[in-house]
């Protein structure tokens, strides 16, 4: 007994020298009552950790670990709520309405078509419209949409289904159902227009709709989309003239609904065509889309593919009975 009280005393010596030195509540065990000055002692608190603290917040629930870190949780509080003050005042402010633009008015151009032409494919430049039928390279040219006639002539070089055309300042590109692209140079003369195919990688096998045009670079750019996929890709050219992925955007029709791409503007705007005779605009620099043409189900009429025109028009082919072959034409969209 005399050695056990010797030892306790001695642990009790030591513990009060110890906390002399380097402060209290790092070894001995403090009493349960704290101050609460100058009205009463409290009759109970928890005693001290060794982070300096005594979980003041038990007799409000228990002395649960999860309540020491409240200050740390109320400062983040705070700060969360000076951050979302700006959004909560302008969710507060009333919303300026943004009218939608107006659809553009289509009119059907009067041509007079070769006999036996089924195109499907069309490309605009400079007020001339190309219709181009998929399988073997004819085609018919519109010099302008307030004429009647249009001339036939062959597409020269062209080996495959063609799948997509478009027309610029620098000649035709096509693109044929193997990935391959060809150049043609000009317009068409003398019932022939000469193409040869160009030395660019073959874009990915697998699409179901695809278009090429030209950057103001001068580089190409295509945009395809996968069979079962409802996402257009868009791929760039490089120097040594293979493709790199550029991005992708949500297709803005339904899965269900064939449609065809066209771009336009050095290929910052792409145009999807849909079945139903609707078409649609996207910017691809900052992906807003709208639609500038209405779609018109129900009538007797099989719709092709769109291009742009000068003057921010467009230009929409279709077949009446799925014979016979009819070209629309709108104005600018009004505002």
């Amino acid at each position: 007994a005399i050695c056990t009280t010797i030892s306790m005393w001695v642990l009790i010596m030591f513990g009060r020298g110890f906390e002399q030195i380097n402060g209290e509540r790092f070894l001995l065990k403090q009493e349960g009552r704290v101050e609460r000055w100058p009205s009463h002692m409290q009759p109970w608190m928890s005693p001290w950790t060794r982070k300096g603290t005594r979980q003041e917040n038990c007799h409000a629930g228990g002395c649960d670990r999860r309540l020491t870190g409240q200050n740390e949780v109320t400062s983040l509080a705070q700060r969360l709520a000076a951050a979302l003050a700006p959004l909560a005042d302008a969710l507060d402010m009333p919303s300026k309405r943004v009218a939608a633009p107006k659809l553009a008015e289509m009119q059907q151009a009067d041509v007079q078509w070769p006999a036996d032409f089924r195109p499907a494919l069309l490309a605009s430049r400079d007020g001339m419209v190309a219709t181009f039928e998929r399988k073997g390279g004819r085609g018919a040219l519109v010099q302008s949409i307030g004429e009647k006639d249009s001339a036939l002539f062959q597409l020269e070089g062209i080996e495959g289904e063609i799948h997509a055309a478009t027309w610029d300042e620098s000649g035709l590109l096509v693109v044929t159902s193997s990935g391959t692209l060809a150049e043609c140079a000009g317009v068409a003369a003398g019932g022939k227009w000469a193409c040869r195919q160009m030395s660019v990688e073959r874009l990915p096998a697998g699409f179901k709709a695809v278009a090429v045009a030209r950057q103001s670079t001068n580089l190409l750019r295509a945009v395809v989309v996968f069979e079962g996929e409802d996402t257009v890709v868009l791929m760039d050219q490089t120097q040594d003239g293979t493709w790199v992925p550029a991005g992708e955007v949500r297709m803005p029709v339904a899965d269900s609904v064939s449609f065809d791409l066209s771009l336009a503007n050095h290929a910052q705007d792409l145009i999807i065509s849909s079945a139903d005779g609707a078409v649609i605009k996207r910017t691809i620099s900052d992906s807003s889309a709208h639609k500038i043409v209405a779609g018109a189900p129900g009538i007797n009429v099989a719709w092709h593919g769109a291009c742009g025109m000068a003057g921010d028009r467009v230009v929409h082919l279709a077949s009446e009975n799925g014979v016979e072959p009819m070209l629309f034409v709108t104005g600018a969209a009004r505002s």
